[in-house]
């Protein structure tokens, strides 16, 4: 369920706080895309009031006439050309995107760490028989914030301890909390990799109109759907250094992408567009 009246929760916590913003690009019916793609934007607290302002004047650059501007910046409508984006050419579209994507990159790594999941649909089916749709985003969810978490960790282990706490776009009701209690039970019985040690234990939800946060978690899923669904890595390529990486020295896996995971056959399209822009 929606938070009535929320906004970006204020930094009042002891250790220092990132917020994951959830965002998915996809359906998750065995029918439908070939993809699931779950993607999530984690920003240092106190971010957001200067990205909701760099959002903001984007889209004022682009819509000089406040009635007219759009409430929010949606990769896939802005492409499209749809709604108040059908009022910009296909070249403003594109020059719209390149410079959101330049906004997040902007960010730099000890202010926004992105993450992304995506999944051959066929292939999840195919490998669990009896499973539903909600199954497969709650297994890719779990795979998500593990790796956050396993961000958080390594953070800690720099002697910059942070805390972590989960936004996404609310769904419906009965889904939304069974992400709720989803998060409950990793706290209790750990994921399929770890126990969950630096994330807070509930979900807030924030339709994405109020939140940048979960815009750019829109713009990130999008961005790993044409690479992944349309094997055009155009806008991930821009995104590709912001995504979580091993530090070069540490001593196990330097360089290693932690933040990006595709789950499908080893053959695909997409395994091959998503490995040539981070290479294992």
């Amino acid at each position: 369920m929606a938070v009535r009246g929320f906004r970006e929760p204020p930094a009042v916590f002891l250790s220092p706080m990132y917020l994951l913003y959830l965002d998915e690009s996809g359906d998750t019916g065995i029918r439908g895309s070939t993809h699931l793609i779950l993607a999530g934007a984690a920003l240092f607290e106190g971010k957001w009031r200067r990205i909701r302002a760099d959002l903001d004047a984007l889209l004022a650059k682009f819509f000089p006439e406040p009635a007219d501007r759009p409430r929010e910046l949606h990769a896939a409508e802005v492409r499209k050309g749809r709604d108040e984006f059908a009022a910009l050419s296909k070249e403003q579209r594109v020059e719209l995107l390149g410079d959101a994507c330049k906004l997040l990159s902007d960010l730099g790594a000890t202010e926004v760490s992105l993450f992304g999941i995506v999944v051959d649909k066929g292939w999840w089916f195919g490998r669990n028989p009896g499973k539903s749709g909600d199954d497969l985003y709650l297994e890719a969810f779990e795979d998500l914030i593990s790796r956050f978490d396993h961000y958080l960790k390594r953070r800690h282990q720099q002697d910059q301890p942070s805390k972590g706490l989960i936004i996404a776009d609310p769904r419906h009701e009965a889904f939304s909390r069974a992400l709720r209690n989803a998060v409950m039970r990793f706290h209790q019985v750990g994921t399929q990799w770890a126990t969950l040690h630096n994330i807070v234990e509930s979900v807030l939800f924030l339709p994405s109109h109020e939140s940048p946060g979960v815009q750019l978690a829109d713009l990130t899923s999008y961005a790993l759907w044409r690479a992944a669904e349309a094997n055009d890595p155009t806008l991930a390529m821009k995104l590709k250094y912001c995504f979580d990486r091993e530090d070069f020295g540490s001593s196990i896996t330097p360089g290693k992408w932690h933040g990006i995971r595709y789950r499908g056959p080893a053959s695909s399209p997409a395994r091959r567009t998503i490995s040539t822009i981070w290479p294992a």
